[in-house]
């Protein structure tokens, strides 16, 4: 959820704006379904009718409550004076969780009712959770799948415009997959870009000649990262040794460290068409490029597990005497990954792990035999480079958390958008006419010293049901009768698993987000579609992950819509 605001004229010379979804009845949902031995009573009429007209209902006062705030420039639930934020960031961001709860309460009924999932009900659920971001220079279609109740993904979108000039403005595109809750994921998601162009801002890197691959900003990307990193997890562990009384206050300020998070953010400067992915954790970014004939995957970003070889060897330089890795599991003392933000066991010494738990409720330590010489993951991300194509065909990135790649491969993902791209234009949503207010957050993250910092923008963002003027195709009962060799019982995981191939892709969809994750999830093998995305929390999880897409197309001139 977003609250909606016309763009007002900037006094300065540099302006930085937040970017969110534009979602009017999206979000994630705020509990577990409670099972029973025994199925409850069922309701006298169609369970599938009352959870329509419920989701119906629920996401009309929804859209009309953020209407009317959006109209008449009130607060949206009564938060915030319209024009300003009384509390800075602190108090948008409550505004934001709070409007969030209102549409969270469509995919809760989901979970609680489990529906049968056929494909109008499917694009219930994916459409109101994407939408399109839109800077002056490039253009997102963002989608995301929740899996985990709540949902442990959030993502970030949003440009730092300087000389009043959109066309320069640095564009960036983050995605934070959380682990072990959501608290970090979500934090990132509110200061990480804030704190990235401040960075860049104070190192004078916009203005920099440039010089590939550019240590000087290449280092101000990784500092940026740590500090944040350090400010999470250093705070918290002061509030554990401090034994303050206010119990109640530790509790909620250490939430963000005993959690954690992945970080994919891409950087890209216009004028000199550089693209820099910086990535700490499993979340991948693919670019694709078209070669004369097709467009080809060329990876922008390295997953960084215990099966990356060179992050084993850096954890071997780091702890020399210890076992860290599971060679079997890749895991690093039982975590998934080898980078991340949070994740506060692996970092603190351990009689603060012990003193969280104990005092504090805070997750069980890891064993004593295991954490010796702390810190055992780091924020700090691995940055690539790369200049952007922006000929007859330009390139595009594809950027999405695991849930993504555990099911499509690189090469797969770039073969799907091309296919999107052989019916489908980036910018066909802008010809539609626009049935719902722009969206636009425009408080300032950053503070001044000397000249004016960057301030994030974040661009027009749109819902996806403004371009789906499409007729769907379907596959026939022939192509999904009979054995299906691609699905299959995986007896390791004990589970029934598919694969991916164009051979199953459909291209059906005018976004390109929601077109990415339909073939990741089964394409025209409509059972199996359906079928997934029938299953609820907590099985869910059992099936697949939280998954969110950024396909990002350069080349494409958004300055029409930034102006009306």
């Amino acid at each position: 959820m977003l609250r909606s605001r016309m763009l007002r004229p900037l006094g300065r010379s540099f302006a930085h704006r937040t970017v969110r979804a534009s979602r009017p009845y999206n979000g994630t949902t705020t509990g577990p379904h409670t099972t029973y031995f025994q199925p409850p009573p069922q309701p006298s009429g169609s369970p599938r009718r009352i959870w329509r007209s419920i989701l119906l209902g629920s996401t009309c006062v929804g859209i009309g409550a953020y209407a009317h705030s959006w109209l008449y420039d009130l607060p949206f639930l009564g938060i915030g004076d319209g024009e300003e934020m009384v509390d800075g960031d602190m108090q948008r961001v409550e505004a934001d969780i709070l409007g969030a709860a209102l549409a969270e309460a469509s995919r809760c009924l989901s979970a609680r009712n489990t529906p049968v999932m056929d494909l109008d009900m499917c694009e219930m659920v994916l459409q109101p959770a994407s939408g399109y971001a839109v800077t002056a220079t490039a253009i997102s279609h963002f989608t995301q799948l929740a899996s985990n109740l709540p949902c442990e993904d959030t993502f970030s979108s949003g440009a730092y415009t300087y000389e009043k000039d959109p066309a320069k403005a640095w564009c960036e595109w983050g995605l934070f997959d959380g682990h072990a809750g959501s608290r970090t994921a979500e934090l990132l998601s509110q200061i990480l870009a804030g704190a990235v162009g401040e960075k860049l801002w104070d190192e004078g890197c916009f203005d920099r000649p440039y010089k590939p691959n550019d240590t000087f900003i290449i280092d101000a990307l990784k500092t940026a990262f740590k500090k944040v990193d350090d400010d999470i997890v250093k705070h918290a562990m002061e509030l554990v040794r401090s034994g303050q009384p206010d119990r109640a206050t530790i509790v909620a300020n250490i939430a963000m460290a005993l959690s954690g998070s992945c970080a994919l953010f891409a950087l890209y400067d216009p004028v000199r068409h550089v693209l820099r992915v910086a990535n700490t954790g499993d979340s991948r970014a693919v670019l694709g490029r078209w070669d004369g004939q097709k467009y080809i995957a060329h990876a922008m970003s390295v997953d960084q597990t215990g099966f990356n070889e060179q992050e084993v060897e850096r954890l071997k330089r780091d702890h020399p005497e210890e076992d860290v890795v599971d060679p079997k599991t890749g895991r690093v003392h039982g975590i998934a990954v080898s980078r991340a933000f949070g994740d506060a066991r692996w970092k603190w010494p351990q009689e603060f792990s012990k003193r969280a738990h104990e005092l504090f409720w805070g997750p069980s330590p890891r064993p004593d035999r295991m954490i010796k010489t702390p810190p055992y993951l780091t924020a700090e991300p691995e940055v690539m480079e790369t200049v952007v194509e922006v000929g007859e065909r330009p390139d595009f990135l594809i950027m999405a958390t695991d849930g993504l790649w555990d099911n499509m491969s690189s090469d797969d993902a770039v073969a799907c958008v091309q296919l999107w791209l052989d019916k489908n234009k980036p910018t066909t949503f802008l010809e539609q006419p626009q049935q719902s207010p722009e969206v636009l957050s425009p408080p300032n993250l950053l503070k001044p010293a000397g000249q004016p910092p960057p301030v994030w923008q974040q661009p027009k963002v749109f819902p996806p049901w403004l371009a789906n003027s499409f007729t769907p195709s379907y596959s026939t009962p022939a192509e999904v009768s009979g054995e299906d060799e691609d699905v299959y019982y995986d007896k390791d995981e004990r589970c029934l698993k598919w694969k991916v191939s164009p051979k199953h892709f459909i291209n059906e969809d005018a976004h390109c987000g929601i077109h990415l994750v339909k073939n990741a999830l089964g394409g025209k093998r409509r059972d199996l579609f359906t079928g997934i995305m029938s299953v609820q929390p907590p099985l869910s999880r059992n099936v697949r992950d939280d998954i969110t897409v950024h396909v990002v197309f350069f080349g494409v001139d958004g300055q029409q819509a930034i102006k009306h």
